[in-house]
């Protein structure tokens, strides 16, 4: 079977197949649990880029909601970031440049669908599939704080206040947050 055409890298393969005793069902099985979670989180994203179009097209009266939307979000970072940090986190983002901005959005939608996908199928948050998402998960935030301690303080402030589905414009749910965060805790 042609694993590496199935989207899986050539160091997954060996320990799936290992982990179920060889059966390649399961390892299907899982990558279209994956792909199902991706999916929906790329279909959320296409429905608000469409009702974005639209309201810049003057189709329909989303145009109030989407620029409430926005009004929100900069009123969120305004609430919980100072300016010094908010000006830190444009700066890191000028530096970075659009293609690594896009690059880091597309690595979280990736690990938030893959994660949610192990959470719908009740995977433990000991399980070491969930402990390696755990790490990237941690090392995107890093990446996002620059290692800063305040920005990282202020990002959970954000989430334990404004909820997990309102911080991150609906790419993650409490129930996913909540699992993540047993995961983190898993680490002893």
């Amino acid at each position: 079977m042609a694993f590496r055409q199935l989207g899986f890298a050539l160091g997954e393969i060996g320990p799936l197949l290992d982990r179920d005793g060889g059966d390649p069902r399961a390892v299907v099985r899982d990558q279209l649990a994956r792909l199902d979670a991706e999916l929906e989180l790329k279909r959320r994203l296409r429905d608000r880029l469409n009702r974005l179009l639209d309201a810049l097209d003057g189709a329909d009266g989303a145009a109030s909601e989407l620029f409430l939307e926005a009004i929100e979000g900069m009123t969120m970072a305004e609430q919980h970031y100072t300016p010094e940090q908010r000006a830190q986190l444009d700066e890191r983002r000028r530096a970075l440049g659009e293609d690594r901005m896009r690059r880091a959005e597309q690595e979280w939608a990736d690990l938030i669908a893959e994660a949610e996908s192990l959470r719908a199928q009740g995977a433990d948050p000991s399980d070491p599939r969930v402990q390696a998402i755990a790490t990237r998960w941690q090392e995107l935030i890093e990446q996002f704080t620059g290692g800063d301690a305040g920005i990282r303080d202020s990002l959970e402030r954000m989430y334990e206040s404004e909820g997990p589905e309102r911080a991150s414009r609906g790419m993650v749910s409490r129930a996913l947050m909540e699992w993540i965060g047993r995961a983190f805790e898993a680490r002893g």
